[in-house]
């Protein structure tokens, strides 16, 4: 019982947390994400390195800050996409710098040190676009940043992992990927497709934001379908470093990287949609 109202608590203190950085507008959303990014990053590091994993944390966690405040710059000021080029010579001197440093294998070293910075910073960085979604019109001045995109976003997570959850609890008998998530079922998963759709139309409907309802029902079945196979990978990286958790950050819910690892795979989704459908169909 205590486990389970330290665990509840420390959800709502987490949801308190993020919901009031992104309503305090696009800079307490972009400040907010640089610290999840860097806790993930910092995660990450540290299981390869506690399993005996050569990794440069330090140069990783300084180049993975750039890479995340240049594409929020980006994002925020509504400069050119041509920055993003500057990005290039940052990954090039993750390999520059290893002609100095004293490792065995240093292409190994390099290998993790960027998939880190790949696999959390950039797609954390990108949240911003489904906020300020700059690419759905070019005939405005300003653009607005719409908390209320990226809340409906992480509310449709929360209702899809709620309700995976309480219906894999209750009826769940088939496993959906015993290999990684034992305790994952295809009648979760389709517990939480279902009611995450059903979230979506509401949204949609009830709730004003630059999204049509069509965009939020294909979010909503974006988010856990992709969400789980995210969940997945991450689970598939923990059993490989031989982890129950990433860290301990949030009691009850391990790492920070236990909680975002579903919006870090969606988010490059939930943006390929978006850009594909604004760009080419309207």
């Amino acid at each position: 019982m205590k486990k389970f109202l330290t665990r509840v608590l420390s959800g709502f203190v987490f949801v308190v947390i993020v919901c009031t950085c992104i309503l305090l507008g696009e800079f307490g959303h972009a400040a907010l994400f640089l610290f999840v990014s860097m806790v993930c990053l910092h995660e990450f590091y540290r299981a390869l390195s506690n399993q005996g994993v050569k990794v440069s944390a330090p140069m990783g966690i300084t180049i993975g800050a750039l890479v995340y405040l240049t594409v929020s710059c980006m994002i925020l000021f509504e400069l050119s996409s041509m920055l993003l080029l500057v990005l290039i010579p940052l990954f090039m001197v993750v390999f520059l710098l290893h002609l100095w440093k004293n490792v065995e294998k240093p292409f190994e070293n390099i290998s993790y040190t960027l998939c880190g910075i790949v696999y959390v910073c950039i797609p954390l960085s990108l949240t911003l676009l489904l906020a300020k979604p700059i690419y759905m019109s070019t005939d405005v001045v300003a653009y607005l940043y719409l908390p209320l995109n990226i809340l409906g976003i992480l509310v449709l997570q929360w209702v899809s992992d709620s309700f995976a959850y309480l219906t894999g609890v209750c009826i769940g008998k088939h496993p959906l990927f015993p290999k990684h998530s034992p305790k994952k079922s295809w009648e979760g998963f389709i517990g939480g497709l279902l009611f995450c759709i059903l979230a979506g139309y509401l949204i949609g409907t009830y709730i004003s934001t630059d999204f049509s309802v069509t965009d939020w029902i294909v979010m909503a079945m974006i988010v856990p379908i992709i969400g789980t196979l995210g969940d997945l990978v991450e689970s598939m990286f923990k059993r490989s470093m031989n982890i129950k958790d990433t860290g301990n950050i949030m009691p009850g819910h391990g790492g920070l990287m236990d909680r975002f690892d579903s919006l870090i795979m969606t988010t490059p989704f939930l943006l390929a949609y978006l850009l594909i459908k604004y760009t080419l169909f309207v």
